[in-house]
């Protein structure tokens, strides 16, 4: 059983995430209401410039916000990371990826084509899922499975995934709850992500687990990887990748 991360893994949605990050304390449909290039050019570039800092950190929606923070800029550490996340007021955490969740749904209904086209797949992807259809592919992500299943079909790989489990926060559960419910041990999946604490928390179930060397990380992540010796997997491995 092959089960893997999406955001960094099947496709890159940097902008993407950015957009629905800095618009989610906007009203849905006014935001939807513009065209999509002309509200990723109306983001300043000193939020970008945070959001990719932070980007390498996060893990979930409720991560991206900390980018909305000023003091985001100064982030150079997983300390100093969990530290800015850490005083985020939670109930304005909580509302703030609500409406993001639905700025990004608002987009993809009313302007589908062009929300789709922020989705790129990395090289390799599309090969790696169609040579394991039919095998019990699954797809665990802090992404609403909706998005990631209308993402799948816009490629033409929607026939090559079983399951999709959304707004994924501990994937380390899910994982097992995929492999039980398919009769299956953990040592029988291989996993694919690109945050070492997901690829770490999997490992411990005793399923193979692979660091995707293409996604995000920062180096206190390499450094943590080498101490646990976590595996990583490289994008020219997929070609032949077996899993």
């Amino acid at each position: 059983m092959l089960i893997l991360d999406f955001d960094g893994v099947i496709a890159d949605a940097f902008t993407e995430c950015a957009l629905v990050t800095w618009y989610a304390d906007h009203e849905p449909a006014a935001v939807a209401a513009k065209p999509l290039t002309e509200l990723a050019q109306a983001m300043p570039r000193q939020f970008l410039d945070r959001f990719r800092i932070v980007r390498n950190y996060a893990r979930l929606l409720d991560d991206f916000m900390v980018a909305r923070d000023p003091d985001a800029a100064y982030i150079t550490t997983v300390a100093g990371y969990e530290k800015l996340s850490s005083r985020q007021n939670p109930k304005k955490l909580t509302s703030l990826v609500k409406e993001a969740t639905a700025v990004r749904a608002a987009l993809r209904d009313q302007q589908r084509d062009e929300w789709l086209a922020m989705h790129t797949l990395y090289p390799g992807i599309a090969g790696l899922l169609q040579r394991h259809r039919g095998r019990g592919t699954s797809i665990v992500t802090a992404k609403d499975e909706a998005s990631v299943w209308d993402i799948l079909t816009h490629h033409r790989l929607e026939s090559t995934v079983v399951q999709v489990i959304g707004e994924c926060s501990d994937k380390r559960a899910a994982v097992l709850e995929l492999a039980a419910t398919d009769g299956l041990r953990p040592q029988a999946v291989t996993f694919i992500d690109d945050h070492i604490t997901n690829a770490l928390a999997v490992r411990d179930t005793g399923a193979t687990s692979l660091w995707a060397w293409w996604g995000y990380h920062t180096a206190d992540h390499i450094e943590r990887a080498i101490q646990r010796r976590q595996r990583r997997v490289y994008l020219p491995e997929l070609a032949t990748f077996a899993g």
